[in-house]
């Protein structure tokens, strides 16, 4: 009888202990690690794709709980209310969140702008001119059309609005009208440039970097998309930050120096074939610097300015950079 109550006591309290180390280890993980909510845009690539893909989080201490968006806009809005900790955004979301009243911090720098005008064989356009008339693929709650907007603004003095005849539908959409050749060229990023390009036989127009040195802006491109928070989280939370923005440099510089793994991720994540993954790999050079630079803010007011210009945002660039920079003073 004794031996039967020492069992029964043994198995109870073991009972008891996986309780407590379920409740310990499992529903308060967020207390051993530290949880970063990230929105990113669905069928946008960035560096968190390979964050993902390698578990770089899991390396460096932190989980992440990934939400994904069908709009910039709708990821913008999240961030601004709190929803998510952290947006993988277009920087010139940030200065429109910033004129809206949001105290949004920029934590990093993802890479660069990779959207071209891309037209279909048989259209014949050596330049955006070329197209004017034709009927043109956009998605307008992106911040690929609201700088291509503010390119033909700033370089061509048009208005796509006027010149073009406009298609606005999703990414997958413009896919699909492309190949039935519904429209004649379509405005878009990767890695949907490079489906088109490799997979349905279109070609680069121009592109966004061309665009930006015509423009005369700084470096051989301007800032794409950055990792963006609320300040206050931000400050909050500067030991899951610098994590974080460590988890991210490693994750570009596997992309920037592995081929191999960037074509994987293409593949299984966004279905390219391998000779179009392997094209956008050599389109797309991540920013391998963990934290903000001198440089790297000056790119991206210069990409706020030209935001200006086109009229996305109104507000003054140097007057929005303000605190808008984190850990940059």
């Amino acid at each position: 009888m004794r031996r039967v109550t020492i069992l029964l006591s043994v198995v109870v309290l073991a009972v008891v202990v996986s309780f407590v180390l379920y409740y310990y280890w499992g529903s308060s993980s967020e207390s051993l690690y530290g949880v970063v909510r990230i929105g990113t845009l669905r069928g946008g690539i960035s560096s968190l794709d390979v964050i993902s893909m390698l578990r770089l989080d899991e390396k460096y201490g932190f989980r992440l709980e990934v939400v994904l968006f069908s709009k910039t806009l709708d990821l913008a809005n999240a961030l601004a209310r709190g929803d998510i900790d952290v947006a993988v955004i277009p920087a010139e979301f940030v200065a429109k969140l910033r004129e809206q009243g949001s105290d949004i911090v920029i934590v990093a720098v993802d890479f660069y702008q990779n959207q071209a005008v891309v037209a279909r064989s048989g259209v014949d356009a050596g330049s955006i001119e070329g197209l004017y008339g034709r009927r043109l693929g956009v998605f307008k709650p992106t911040g690929t059309y609201a700088m291509f907007k503010a390119y033909m603004k700033s370089l061509y003095g048009a208005d796509p609005e006027e010149v073009f005849k406009l298609a606005d539908m999703p990414p997958p959409q413009l896919v699909e009208a492309f190949q039935r050749g519904d429209v004649d060229a379509v405005v878009i990023w990767e890695p949907f440039v490079s489906k088109l390009v490799k997979e349905y036989g279109g070609y680069i127009v121009v592109d966004y970097s061309t665009l930006w040195r015509k423009w005369g802006g700084p470096g051989a491109s301007g800032v794409m998309i950055v990792y963006a928070a609320r300040s206050e989280w931000a400050y909050n939370n500067q030991e899951l930050v610098e994590k974080l923005q460590k988890a991210r440099a490693e994750a570009a510089r596997e992309w920037n120096n592995n081929r191999e793994l960037a074509i994987r991720v293409l593949e299984e994540d966004y279905g390219l074939d391998r000779e179009a993954a392997g094209y956008c790999w050599e389109r797309v050079r991540m920013e391998e610097t963990e934290k903000l630079t001198k440089s790297l803010v000056e790119n991206i007011l210069a990409v706020w300015r030209l935001a200006r210009q086109g009229g996305y945002i109104t507000g003054d660039p140097e007057s929005l950079a303000r605190g808008a920079f984190y850990g940059a003073g």
